[in-house]
């Protein structure tokens, strides 16, 4: 079972609506393992008319350099990377059914060329670099991304920030804009954690802010369905 929390109340009525749900997958990320990415593809299906599936394919290697990493062995490790996350999606939609054919998936490189996401980017990397309030959030989700990086637990170098930086302006307009991204009027972002972006954006209205249609909704396994996982 699965336990949902929309990040305000405008957040609620988007989920409510059940348009359009955006589910974003970081490759390495071990949350998303078969059983938890099948059990938040199906929650969605039964909750959206329509789902796409956005798995993060960029940046990934300049991490792994500034880890120490050669380019060439990067590369390589990315390469695997993104084999397990294409498996591991077309397994949960396997899963699932006739249900599945609801489900678009695509790698962010395949949205970045997109006139609409360019557009949205060329807005959203001013906010990062300029805007009073946007900016420090930024600076603590890209703090966020480096310390939970995969081997994360050494030295936190200049390139690690600018690897992290270049990862979130990457994915950033996704939070931004997605219902123009995906040509629908309301999407709602999901993810199993809240984020300072997410937060930020979800209750903040003026200035810089998210398109009246992005909502927020945190979902991840419910306390009982946790319990009983780690029993079995």
């Amino acid at each position: 079972m699965m336990e949902a929390e929309p990040l305000s109340e405008r957040c609620r009525t988007l989920w409510r609506r059940g348009e359009h749900a955006l589910i974003g997958i970081s490759a390495g990320n071990s949350y998303f393992n078969q059983d938890r990415l099948t059990a938040l593809l199906s929650w969605a299906g039964d909750a959206f008319e329509q789902i796409d599936v956005v798995y993060v394919d960029t940046h990934i290697d300049s991490m792994l350099v500034a880890d120490g990493r050669t380019p060439e062995s990067a590369a390589k490790s990315v390469r695997t990377t993104l084999k397990d996350v294409r498996r591991r999606i077309r397994r949960s939609l396997e899963r699932l059914g006739p249900d599945a054919a609801r489900f678009r998936v695509r790698a962010l490189s395949e949205l970045m060329d997109l006139p609409v996401y360019r557009a949205v980017t060329e807005r959203t990397d001013r906010a990062i670099d300029e805007d009073a309030e946007f900016a420090p959030i930024c600076e603590a989700m890209v703090q966020q991304i480096v310390e939970h990086r995969p081997g994360a637990g050494g030295t936190v170098t200049a390139a690690h920030m600018q690897a992290g930086l270049d990862y979130l302006k990457a994915e950033a307009p996704l939070f931004v804009d997605s219902p123009a991204i995906f040509g629908v009027s309301s999407s709602v972002v999901l993810y199993h954690m809240r984020t300072p972006i997410s937060e930020h954006l979800a209750g903040h209205t003026e200035g810089f802010a998210a398109a009246p249609g992005q909502g927020f909704v945190v979902v991840k396994p419910s306390e009982a369905a946790l319990a009983t996982a780690t029993a079995a």
